[in-house]
């Protein structure tokens, strides 16, 4: 037990005597949800009934009604718009969001998605499979009263993740009559957003029923209907390759099987007499290797990709709540949320980084003589005469299959992928009031979450097999071009041309077109289909008695269990079934000493084993509130929580207190000891292979291979808060100093830091390798060898784990003010939320005796090869509110403030290029701000009332701030949407 427990413990001890338990708590009934003052009764953070948005916690409450007059008819919407969420997902492009698109989440306090609890009615919501973080994309909000969001750990009342704070969704009750929605959001370049809804509610007796369904639209929204996304390559480097269809080749002389050590016979790019690089939108260059150059045809793969994906979600929600009698309730809701992004747009290929020959990128693949388009390609590409014209095979220097002409087997030229969400949640449960002040819970909640996820991807070995004229599905016999047996053209001589840009190849030859069954045959699916559950037991019991003054008391007890279970998709996919560069082959896994590697089938992207994991958590709570004095509030809550195993159990504590100053000034503060328990695939050596762009290599992708670590610890945090809240007169000011203060954060070895290590000096990938390092035990090179030969580029996969990371210090500053009044006729509101962060420090990442990397403060940094992301340091909105009778304006303002791209290095450009020499492109990120105007009309005529909505959102179209990404933007600063107009009704019958 650590010192800090230890004297939190004794702190609460000397409280009056708790109980023991735990449960989530439980959302109010309509007819308890305004208090005497009008404030909402709160019950998030806390078991005990009666608490208000004003106490002792910093609870932010937004209704309903609230957020349609603000234009938020999302919860994307929502957590995009509160000043104490950082990074978010939901509409940040593919690069931003990994491998989860279509995924909503968020972060409060920048603190990870995965540690802000989400609730629905005070119980656990749906995880993306696998990663701990709630896809807030699923909340039915057509069917929400109000949201809760509490900005405080929170692991002492609900346990593991809540460790930033909890966002609880809170359903309406004792719903009676038809409510129908819609709304339509006009987005420039794209086909627009809507949504539709239907709720439906009636009272049968003492019962309570409740229905709804709702429908989602994002529209595509591609890269080349917004300007900043087109930067010049020597501008912005970022989203440029050196690997593209125009590919860089050496012919060489003598058998194929030599591979690499033929004789060359010259070197040369695809087309480079007919001009073809340019013609179809590349650039001609140079790539540098170590003391050498040699020409390439870059290409930039933003024209084939989107800025946003088609999005279609599919929602279904339901709700029982009965008195069976005068003391007993039965409550039950259950929800169905589908969400399909049907056609990802990826490049048209990945680049390779292996090959039938292992690891590596330069010369992975041969293209023998006997190749129809290898002819056509000789003239194209090197004078008559040339010594080249004898070769018998040639080298794939540098080249990926698809690239600038585009993938055939798509009309946009487009790689592919989706991926599908599949949720279901029941919740139910019984409340018995036992008399007097006695009251007990009992409720059983299951959540099953599942995703399919994919894209496209090369097997290496059937592109080999194609290149030699042995490819496609019905090939029989060992005859190239025969028996069923197809060839695959590499060379541009067998493209039209650009099809994103609309140019026209001078190097196309038709009828050198490939076969499309080849290509289908060569390419699979790469992706995994998972599943969550989640079973959790709750009993909590709550009371009041009198001990000279009147206290509060809640305990109780809380079983989880949570399974995963993942799959992949096809044997491609599973490194069980395909482990070796080769099909069918599995001597990579004879002598782990060899150069022969178990890379797997893929050229570029990597493979998941599967699964099947469980964990079951047991925990007790109990918690404790008095009024000693007049005016001052005292809470004290303790909850012990155990995991088993090796991760065994942890006893967190938490006090809070609100003390009445005057009638118009209160003070409140809290601190407690919050935890985080890791997941069953945290613990699990194997894990997936991925690929991530590493800084100190230019940017090129490399193979990551991670994995789980069954010596995991908890991790957690000292949190602190203190604050004060100033009312009078329908003014109200709040300011908050809140703190964290981590030990044992989750965390991967980080990547970035391992290459630094292992290829220090340089940020091109052509300086030279430290062989001594003990960083090289994390790398896999290029033939396995490293020497005095070796380069940065030279690195082929990097392995790394979770571990509990380097210690992490988060504190800032929160305040938010707010005043209504009545203007004669007119209703104003206004008010305005900031939150500050004053440091965010990481220490020094040492994990067994290895200094991965210094420690740092995060704030005002980008932090895009680092944790947590970007840290802005001011993020604020502000609104405006007047009524005229049954017409509403509303004018609102956020402002995210910019950060400076840490990559950078002060006095030093932040990129160079070989061809244009260097950039400053990005290093500062500016400060984006937004201004929106809603104006909202209540109609009630004939029994049937009307809301009616018009506004501009993003009034002046500002872009976002410049940054050295793909894309050419921070998605966590600024919207590529630009300015939008949204018209929306809602009919209540």
């Amino acid at each position: 037990m650590t010192f800090r427990t230890r004297y939190l413990l004794s702190s609460m001890l000397a409280f009056p005597a708790l109980a023991i338990g735990a449960c989530p708590a439980m959302a109010q009934d309509a007819e308890d949800g305004v208090a005497d003052d009008g404030n909402t009764i709160i019950v998030t953070g806390t078991y005990i009934r009666g608490q208000t948005e004003d106490g002792s916690l910093p609870v932010e409450v937004y209704s309903t009604e609230e957020l349609s007059q603000r234009g938020i008819d999302s919860p994307l919407e929502l957590v995009r718009s509160l000043p104490s969420v950082g990074t978010t997902l939901g509409e940040s492009n593919q690069y931003a969001a990994g491998g989860s698109q279509g995924v909503g989440s968020i972060n409060l306090r920048n603190l990870g998605r995965e540690r802000t609890l989400v609730l629905m009615n005070g119980r656990r919501f749906f995880n993306e499979p696998g990663d701990g973080a709630s896809d807030t994309n699923l909340i039915p909000l057509f069917a929400l009263e109000r949201v809760e969001v509490l900005k405080d750990g929170a692991s002492t009342t609900y346990g593991s993740d809540a460790i930033a704070g909890v966002a609880n969704f809170v359903t309406r009750k004792n719903f009676s009559g038809i409510e129908v929605g819609g709304n339509y959001q006009f987005v420039d370049g794209s086909d627009g957003n809507w949504q539709a809804s239907i709720l439906a509610g009636q009272d049968f007796g003492d019962a309570n029923i409740m229905v709804g369904f709702g429908y989602q639209k994002r529209s595509e929204l591609d890269t080349l209907e917004r300007s900043f996304t087109q930067r010049p390559y020597e501008v912005n480097p970022s989203g440029w390759s050196f690997l593209s269809d125009a590919g860089t080749y050496i012919p060489k002389l003598g058998p194929i099987t030599l591979g690499p050590a033929g004789t060359s016979l010259g070197l040369g790019v695809d087309g480079q007499l007919d001009g073809a690089c340019e013609a179809v939108g590349g650039l001609a260059g140079v790539f540098p290797s170590g003391a050498s150059s040699f020409p390439v045809c870059r290409y930039t793969y933003i024209p084939f990709v989107n800025l946003i994906e088609e999005e279609n979600r599919y929602q279904a929600f339901a709700q029982l709540d009965v008195d069976l009698s005068d003391s007993l309730r039965f409550v039950a809701d259950a929800l169905y949320s589908h969400t399909d992004v049907p056609q990802l747009g990826y490049s048209p290929s990945y680049p390779p980084t292996s090959g039938p020959r292992g690891p590596g990128t330069a010369q992975a693949f041969f293209v023998p003589r006997s190749n129809p388009g290898f002819d056509t390609f000789l003239t194209q590409t090197f004078p008559t005469g040339s010594p080249a014209f004898f070769a018998s095979y040639a080298s794939i220097l540098f080249s990926r299959p698809f690239a600038l002409t585009g993938n055939p087997l798509d009309d946009q030229g487009s790689g592919e992928g989706a991926a599908f969400n599949d949720a279901w949640r029941v919740t139910a449960g019984f409340e018995k009031e036992f008399g007097g002040n006695f009251k007990g819970e009992l409720y059983t909640t299951y959540l099953r979450s599942a995703r399919e996820a994919y894209s496209f991807d090369i097997i290496g070995d059937r592109l080999q097999r194609a290149l030699n004229g042995l490819g496609g599905p019905n090939c029989t016999g060992t005859t190239p071009g025969a028996n069923g047996c197809l060839y695959f053209n590499p060379f541009l001589n067998s493209r039209p041309g650009n099809p994103a840009l609309g140019l026209d190849n001078p190097s196309y030859v038709p009828g050198n077109e490939n076969n499309p069954d080849v290509i289908e045959w060569f390419r699979a699916r790469n992706g995994t289909a998972a599943r969550e559950e989640l079973f959790v037991t709750d009993l909590v019991f709550s009371g009041e008695f009198e001990l000279g003054i009147p206290v509060s008391y809640a305990f109780g007890g809380q079983y989880r269990k949570s399974t995963f279970v993942t799959r992949p998709l096809n044997d491609f996919s599973d490194p069980d079934a395909y482990p070796c560069a080769l099909e069918g082959d599995t001597s990579c896994l004879d002598d782990p000493n060899d150069n022969n590697f178990p890379t797997g089938a893929f050229i570029f992207l990597g493979q998941y084993p599967a699964a099947n994991l469980s964990q079951d958590v047991y925990a007790l709570f109990a918690e404790v509130q008095a009024e000693p004095i007049e005016g001052l509030e005292l809470n004290a809550a303790i909850r012990f929580e155990d995991y088993g195993g090796s991760v065994g159990s942890t006893i967190n504590p938490k006090f809070t207190a609100r003390w009445q100053l005057t009638d118009w000034l209160a003070l409140r503060g809290s601190i407690g000891d919050t935890f985080r328990g890791p997941l069953p695939g945290d613990l699990t050596p194997v894990g997936a292979s991925a690929v991530a762009g590493i800084d100190v290599l230019g940017n090129n992708f490399k193979a990551t291979d991670s994995g789980g670590n069954p010596n995991l610890k908890p991790e957690t945090a000292l949190t602190y808060n203190v604050g004060a809240i100033i009312q009078s007169s329908g003014f109200t000011l709040t300011a908050d100093f809140w703190n964290y203060e981590f030990e044992g954060r989750f965390t991967d070895l980080p990547i970035q830091a391992i290459a630094a290590q292992v290829a220090p000096g340089g940020t091109d990938g052509q300086q030279s390798v430290n062989c001594a390092s003990p960083f090289t035990q994390f790398v896999v090179f290029q033939g396995g060898v490293c020497d005095a030969n070796t380069i940065g580029l030279d690195i082929s996969r990097i392995r790394t784990q979770t571990v509990n990371g380097p210690d992490t210090t988060l504190r800032g500053i929160d305040i938010g003010i707010s005043y209504g009044t009545d203007l004669g006729t007119v209703t104003l509101d206004v008010g305005a939320n900031a939150t500050h962060i004053l440091e965010y420090q990481f220490s020094d990442f040492v994990y067994e005796g290895l200094t991965f990397s210094q420690g740092y403060d995060a704030v005002g940094f980008a932090n895009y090869n680092r944790a947590p992301g970007t840290v802005s340091p001011w993020r604020g909105n502000a609104y405006a509110s007047l009524g005229f009778g049954a017409v509403t304006a509303t004018y609102n303002f956020q402002y995210i403030d910019g950060v400076t791209d840490n990559r950078c290095t002060p006095g030093v450009a932040c990129a160079s290029t070989p061809e244009f020499g260097d950039t400053d492109f990005g290093r500062e990120v500016g400060s984006y701000s937004q201004h929106d105007l809603l104006v909202s009309a209540d109609i009630d005529t004939a029994g049937v009332d009307f809301t009616i909505t018009a506004g501009i959102e993003n009034i002046f179209d500002t872009d976002p701030p410049a940054a050295r990404l793909e894309y050419g933007y921070d998605p966590f600063i600024g919207s590529a949407l630009g300015r939008t107009f949204k018209l929306g009704t809602k009919v209540r019958f």
